[in-house]
């Protein structure tokens, strides 16, 4: 359990902040990924719509039984209180997972960019919403000159 102080410091109202929530994701710690969530969050992933930040993580902490997951960003926007980021994804599936709508089968790692908006409360993730991108994650990064 975090303390309060951490808990309520818990924010994104940067980049950092947002790379800081995404790095507890990437290595599965999920009360401190948590923290970044209002108490009333609301996320739809696969079938499943998961309305507390306690229903996430238990959702996650199941997933990765499953599967690796790794998540960055590769493009970040910040206006107000939603936030909006291209982030590549890559999933290597250890065990078949067959939920809530999701398939990943072992031996057939998946990669994509996903456009996730962000909306906050007071700088806490307060909805999470999401889509795929059809094309290359090179379609985000800028070539180095």
């Amino acid at each position: 359990m975090m303390a309060d102080s951490q808990h309520d410091a818990a924010r994104v109202r940067s980049r950092a902040d947002l790379e800081a929530y995404l790095g507890h994701f990437n290595r599965k710690e999920y009360e401190r990924q948590i923290a970044y969530y209002a108490a009333d969050v609301t996320y739809k992933v696969g079938t499943l719509t998961l309305t507390s930040p306690r229903q996430i993580a238990e959702f996650y902490a199941d997933f990765h039984q499953y599967c690796r997951e790794h998540v960055e960003i590769a493009q970040f926007a910040l206006q107000g209180d939603v936030c909006a980021v291209a982030m590549p994804s890559r999933f290597e599936p250890f065990r078949d997972y067959r939920k809530h709508g999701l398939n990943f089968e072992v031996g057939k790692p998946v990669e994509f960019v996903s456009f996730i908006f962000y909306t906050l409360a007071d700088g806490k993730i307060w909805r999470i919403r999401g889509a795929r991108y059809g094309g290359p994650v090179e379609d985000f990064v800028r070539p180095r000159t």
